[in-house]
């Protein structure tokens, strides 16, 4: 080889040597916004991606029943995405349809089904993204994604991972009228409501624990007789037998924990003991049933104390108190309540993290979801 063409060859390999450094060498946390169809919709949304070397592994956010969330939920979020992009986790959320820079309305009857299909049309876009590891993509939830996230898993298995807070586990009729009675008591009750009340709330907490349909009707029958005490009614249908046995997820008394009797990833499910909008007591015993029954080993239940659906901690778990959070949380991120001025008084019942910030800054949330992967604990 002449000196001519050895120089060629040296310098090639150094250039290519070069190249290969660049590749390599740790990037800076970016942001990447992503725009996506599904069906009738056009999702906007942001890819972060933690410091480092890709590809990384990516967890999708999946909203609760709030129509006007944007893809932070107004900051709301952040604390959390925070929490995952320092674990080495790349994070994906998006505008809700009709929200932000997103078009399109869902249908309320239709809401869960087509949010299952807009995570499903979200994780093809992150498969498909040369940043991120197909094979170790997950999915965090709340509230109203307890409906959706169980869909997207019985859709395929492209979903390694789950988060779950504050997800129900009975069908949309049973957790209302749970929240209608646990909304009526969570002040207190008068003095004169104080013998037949504590009777009938250890009797509720014995109900909870139902297997069968004998004793679903038993646990909403301690649901009427507490709801009768405050001279009030409880609203939403109870399951008819046929139904609670077929448990079609077209229909709405579909109970979505049991789609978790055949999920074997690792699963986390977290809960506030003052929630008053789910069950969360019913929730984790149903969850860890069917987790249980499904040989799952790699998931954690767990209800903490002194919190309510959104995770903050609460008194009494009552809406006005969570008013109260609220308006503190939005304005701790430099919003105001005008902000929110689209969302009337039922969405801010059904809103799902608005104020879990103050808790996620906490040690307890952040600790489950560092050890959330690969833990093994099997119950709570």
């Amino acid at each position: 080889m002449n000196r001519m063409s050895l120089r060629r060859v040296m310098s090639w390999t150094l250039l290519a040597m070069a190249m290969t450094a660049c590749a390599g060498q740790p990037q800076p946390p970016a942001i990447e916004e992503i725009t996506f169809q599904s069906g009738e919709f056009t999702l906007v949304g942001d890819l972060r991606m933690p410091e480092g070397t890709g590809p990384f592994p990516v967890v999708l956010f999946v909203h609760g029943d709030a129509p006007t969330a944007n893809r932070t939920m107004f900051g709301m979020y952040l604390p959390i995405m925070e929490r995952m992009l320092r674990a080495g986790y790349a994070v994906f959320s998006w505008d809700n349809p009709g929200a932000g820079e997103s078009t399109g309305a869902t249908s309320d009857y239709w809401r869960t089904q087509q949010h299952a299909q807009i995570v499903l049309d979200a994780i093809e876009v992150m498969k498909a993204h040369p940043d991120i590891v197909p094979r170790r993509l997950g999915l965090w939830g709340v509230s109203m994604a307890g409906w959706v996230m169980p869909r997207v898993l019985m859709a395929g298995d492209d979903v390694a991972f789950l988060i779950c807070q504050s997800c129900g586990s009975m069908s949309g009729p049973d957790e209302m009228a749970y929240l209608k009675v646990a909304q009526g008591y969570c002040g207190g009750g008068p003095e004169e409501e104080g013998g037949q009340l504590e009777i009938l709330l250890a009797e509720l907490d014995e109900a909870r624990t139902f297997d069968t349909y004998e004793g679903y009707l038993h646990y909403r029958q301690v649901l009427d007789e507490l709801a009768a005490l405050r001279s009030a009614t409880v609203a939403a249908p109870v399951v008819p037998e046929a139904a609670w046995l077929v448990n079609d997820p077209a229909h709405e008394s579909w109970s979505p924990v049991r789609v978790f009797e055949q999920v074997r990833i690792p699963v986390l499910a977290i809960w506030g003991e003052r929630d008053t909008k789910i069950d969360s007591i019913r929730a984790a015993y149903a969850y860890r049933e069917a987790l249980e029954q499904a040989g799952n080993r790699s998931y954690r239940v767990e209800i903490l104390p002194g919190v309510d659906h959104t995770l903050a901690p609460s008194e009494t778990g009552c809406i006005s108190e969570e008013g109260q959070t609220l308006e503190r949380v939005v304005e701790e991120q430099g919003f105001t309540l005008e902000d929110l001025e689209a969302l009337n008084p039922q969405d801010l019942m059904q809103v799902t993290l608005l104020s879990a910030w103050p808790y996620a800054h906490s040690g307890d949330v952040g600790h489950l979801i560092r050890s959330m992967p690969c833990s093994r604990s099997g119950r709570w």
